[in-house]
Order: structure tokens, then sequence, then C-alpha cells
């Protein structure tokens, strides 16, 4: 089995053992790679209504048949996540991916995935190298920074030891704490950090130098090469992502007026957006670029603040979390922006989630529904960069008011009350990220946000081709941004030469196959506590508060029509293959290859034939 190493390792915190598995041949064929088998996995192995913060949670770090052999790799993360949630608390799909060298390397120390349960003791971190694995104490990690773990694992083991770890926001389990690596690659979203936090797992540190069994040697390489010219074929956007990095969407976004500002309140920020983007992130602090594994259009751009009370920092800033810091919460201190990014990526803290956090209290402060009091004396004003880093500082200890802050804004607003969850910006608790949906008001909204699989994500896809698009990105665990420039018919080429199986030729094979994987994402939900009906909503700000900036004001886009929202929901459902209530028919089911669903399902759910 080419592409594939075959070899799952599984990982007992509880009982300390290590274990590895195959790696079934069918479940590959008919989940891909990494976003598809760990569903399947999650089905399986984990127990209906588990929490995010149990012990029997699993989680789960995967590659696909592509990772290691073509350009732009990424690692997926999957777990039950104690963020996401029904509006009855009942916690749902948690999913994140991180770039960087972290999965080929679990490629070439001979593993696809590693599945993760149980709750250590004592802190941990895991050491994977060659086919061979071993659970170490991290007495001596607990505590540490995200960078300063970094250091000293590699100090510890090898140079070029790849490591994920958790910050201490992690380790005191602040419901949407990240995992990162190599300093500044963030697997953000939905509490991975809590999670790993949970289970007391400080790290995974993975050295491989194993090669990856390949099937057609001469055709990949062949493919290698026409991979890497048509991600160069567009010069525009190559010089812009490799000079400017993502971060250059902070501007057009507000141009368009598909940006947050002021906590989602407005859009657009005219010629202010420009004090804390790329133009000022080049002109003061970038030094070079870099780039994922591989990647020939390196888009991340490191540097250093030169100047004022955060010189000395550095950071690599990009779209969403500059976004949800700058604009949202109305930042006008470009190296207060720059610093305080920074400074989330060292503590372990998503964050997108953070910024929404900050700018949900800004508003409650500003309207009067929280005091100086009740925010422990911190004056949390509007672009306030020093009451911002006081403030992230609490919710990191969980200190006073930080204690309630660290649960997420779909929690903390409704303990707070007073109107204050009309303006809490998240989906299934999942705080709003901003690319791809944005603060646009319409049908890409319900798309993404409201039937995602995690709650409000930016990376999951705002029409049905670019949703089936992410499916398949995922599982092969190639950038999206990448995938965009090639096309069904090549990839299938590429996974033929590294498997010898073939998965697609054709467009419509390619979105078959991403349907599947996409409704076999919401039957878990269900049968872990979604209702659609209930719970496949929006914040209600969009629907009552017109933008009133820029060049929606005054027009029907500048707020969501409910009707249409109702609307479009059905719109999805139906292309979906689902039921009028959102839930997937059984001839959806049966068409999909996802028959073994339906006894589950219908202990939870009323199924319709067709």
């Amino acid at each position: 089995m080419g592409g594939y190493t075959g070899n799952i390792l599984n990982v007992n915190l509880t009982e300390g053992t290590l274990k590895t598995t195959a790696l079934d041949p069918t479940t590959a064929k008919t989940f891909l790679g990494a976003r598809g088998i760990m569903t399947k996995l999650l089905w399986d192995r984990m127990k209906p209504a588990t929490q995010g913060l149990s012990p029997e949670n699993l989680i789960m770090f995967f590659t696909g048949p592509l990772t290691g052999l073509l350009s732009g790799n990424r690692t997926i993360v999957r777990f039950k996540s104690p963020l996401s949630a029904t509006s009855t608390g009942l916690n749902l799909m948690g999913h994140c991916s991180t770039g960087g060298n972290w999965g080929p390397e679990l490629k070439n120390a001979g593993f696809d995935g590693i599945v993760v349960e149980g709750r250590a003791e004592a802190p941990v971190y895991l050491y994977v190298t060659d086919g061979d694995a071993e659970i170490r104490s991290a007495k001596h990690l607990w505590g540490c920074s995200i960078f300063e773990t970094e250091v000293k694992l590699k100090d510890e083991l090898d140079p070029f030891t790849r490591v994920l770890q958790i910050g201490p926001a992690g380790e005191r389990l602040v419901r949407y704490a990240c995992i990162n690596q190599e300093y500044f690659y963030s697997a953000s979203r939905c509490g991975s950090g809590t999670v790993m936090g949970s289970k007391k797992l400080k790290a995974i540190a993975v050295r491989g130098t194993l090669p990856i069994p390949v099937a057609d040697i001469d055709d990949l390489i062949t493919l290698e090469d026409v991979f890497y010219r048509r991600l160069r074929s567009d010069e525009a956007y190559v010089y812009g992502r490799s000079r400017w990095g993502s971060s250059i969407a902070n501007i057009s976004s507000s141009d368009s007026s598909t940006g947050p500002l002021k906590n989602w309140r407005e859009a657009y920020w005219d010629d202010d957006i420009e004090r804390g983007g790329p133009l000022q992130w080049e002109a003061r602090c970038r030094v070079k670029n870099r780039s994922c594994f591989g990647c020939p259009t390196p888009c991340n751009q490191l540097g250093i603040i030169r100047e004022g009370p955060w010189a000395g920092t550095f950071d690599i800033p990009d779209y969403d979390s500059t976004d949800l810091l700058h604009p949202n919460c109305m930042i006008t201190d470009p190296n207060g922006v720059y610093a305080l990014s920074s400074f989330l990526d060292a503590v372990g803290l998503d964050s997108i989630s953070t910024g929404n956090t900050l700018s949900w209290v800004m508003e409650c402060y500003e309207k009067g529904i929280l005091t100086k009091d009740d925010l422990d004396g911190v004056e949390l004003t509007w672009g306030n960069v020093p009451a911002m880093f006081e403030l992230v500082k609490k919710i990191v200890r969980r200190d006073g008011i930080g204690d309630l802050l660290a649960e997420g804004i779909r929690i903390a607003s409704q303990k707070v009350g007073q109107g204050s969850h009309t303006f809490a910006m998240h989906c299934k608790g999942v705080e709003w990220g901003v690319g791809g949906a944005g603060n646009n008001r319409d049908q890409r909204e319900t798309f993404c946000y409201v039937m995602s699989d995690r709650g409000g994500v930016h990376l999951y896809g705002t029409t049905i081709e670019g949703q089936n698009d992410f499916a398949i990105a995922d599982s092969l665990t190639l950038c999206i941004r990448n995938v965009r420039y090639l096309d069904p018919e090549l990839i299938g080429r590429a996974l033929k030469a590294a498997t010898g199986w073939d998965y697609f030729h054709t467009r419509d094979e390619w979105d078959h196959l991403a349907h599947r994987l996409i409704i076999l994402e919401r039957a878990w939900n269900i049968r872990e506590g979604l209702v659609p009906e209930r719970d496949d909503v929006l914040p209600e700000r969009v629907f009552t508060e017109p933008l009133t900036l820029g060049p929606k004001a005054g027009t029907d886009a500048a707020v969501y029509d409910r009707k249409t929202f109702e609307a479009d929901k059905q719109t999805w459902y139906q292309a979906r293959g689902c039921d009028e209530h959102g839930v997937p028919t059984k001839k959806t089911l049966r068409d999909l290859d996802l028959a073994f669903l339906i006894p589950a399902l219908e202990k939870v759910v009323t199924l319709e034939e067709a």
C-alpha cells in the first residue's frame, strides 16, 4: 500500500501504553486520508456523548496519502471539542489544521497518524522516531511557553526534531487553547490545546528518517514538477503571498466591507485598516518569509519589532489573527497588534477566539453591561492594548474575570446575560474566523459558519463546491490554496502514483467522495446531540443591526434577511441530501456508502427514506 505507511500509533495515557495497529486498506480507500479517516475512527471508537474534557475523548493527529510527497502539506487534528457545542451544551466536532513540517516528519517516522486517549497522572510528552515511540516525563516543561518548550525539546532530543506543543493556556484548560509547532504554526481552532492539556500531554516530538512507500516513483516525480509549475503560474498571487502573506487580505476585506470591525458591528474601517496591516509590518518589522513543507509560495512573513515597549518581539502575523485583533478590537498601534499576536502564540491561545472574546468584552464594557469592577479594575476600552494584555494574562491564569472568559463567549454571554448573547459572535460555541465567509451578511455565512461540522470556523467553504474542496484537501493534507490551482484529474493521477489506487478522475467523482466525508461528519454530530433545527443558527446581530459604514451601507447587503437565511439553510440541506430538518435521508446515506450509520442514527432521530 503506497502513499500510506500503513501504521497508526495508539497511545493510552491512563494505562501508559503504546500500540501500533495497521491502517485498514478499506478505510483508506473509502475515506481517503486524515479528515475522512479520523471521522470514521471517531464514529467507531468514541462512546456517544463523551464530553470534550473527558479522559475518554480521543485526539488524533493524521497525515494523508500525499503527505511528504507533494508540496504544501498540512497536519490535521480531530477530537471532541470542549468549545463547540449544541445550545444545550453537548460538545461536538473539533478540528484544526497546521502547516509547517510536522506531518511529513511523522510520515518519515513510519506512522500515518497518532490516536491519543486517556489522561496521564503527571505531565508527559510523546517522543516518536522511526517506527518507535515512548512516553516521557514533561514535568520540566509544564508551565513553559510554546517558544520555551520548542527550544528545550530540541536541545534535549535533536535540533531537527519537529514538535507539537501546548502552552500555559492549554495546561489551565482555557477552552480555546491551541497547539503550536515551529513557534508560530498553529492548530488553533476548537480547543485542541485544551484537550491535550486535559490529558496532561505537553508535546509530541517527532524525528523521522524512514522512506515513504510509493507505487510509481517516476510518475510521482513528473507530477511534482507539474504541481510546482502550476503553483508558480499566477505571478501576481505568488508575488503577493511571498511578500505580504495572508494578512494582505486585511486591506481588501475592509475595502469590500467583508472584514470585522468593532466586534463585527461594522465591516469597513477606511484608511485606519492600514495602521496594523501587512504594509506596516513590511515597513517596520519584516525580515524574511518562510514556507511550509516544500511549498513554492512562502506566505509566512517572519519579523521583529524594532522599537518601543515591545522591541525584540518576533512574530509571523497572518490574516485572521491580525484582523480579529486589529480592526475587530480597533487597535491603531501596529506594534501593539504584532506584540499581542506573538504573546498569544507564546501562551498557546487561539488568536481568533481570543480576539472575538476581547471585542465582546469591549462592547459589554462600552454598553455598561460589564464594569471596571467586574473586570477586576481593567479598563478595556476599544484599542487599549495594555488593557488587552492584562486581560489575556487573566484568561491564561483563569484569574478573576479571566476564569469566566476562559470558557469562551458562548458560556460567558449566557452567564453575563443582559442581552450580551445577541452580539456574541459565534456559531455552535466557536468564535467566528474571518477568511472565507467574513462579515458578508449573506448565504456565505450560512454555508460556512452554520453548516460547518465544528461551528464558526473560516476554513470550511462558502459554497458546496468549495466545501468539497476543503474536505478533499484536509484528507490529502494539502494546503487549500495550493489545491485551488490544481484539479481532480491531476490530483487523482498523483494519488494513483503514490498509492496504486484509483480514487477519482473527474469532478463528479471528487465531489461524491467529499460529500461522503461531509455527511459522515454531520451524522456524527447528530449522534452526539446536534439538533439542526435548533442549533443551525447565526448570531442575532447579523439580522437586526445593518452595516452603516462603507460600500454596503444603506443597501440590502447591509443586513441578512431572516427569511433569506432560512431559505439558504434549506438550499444547503437539499444540496447535501438532507430532509427539511437538516438530517441526512436514508437514500443519501446508502448512495454514499454510509448505510452503516443508519442503526445508530435511528436511535436519536427520525430518518426519512428519501
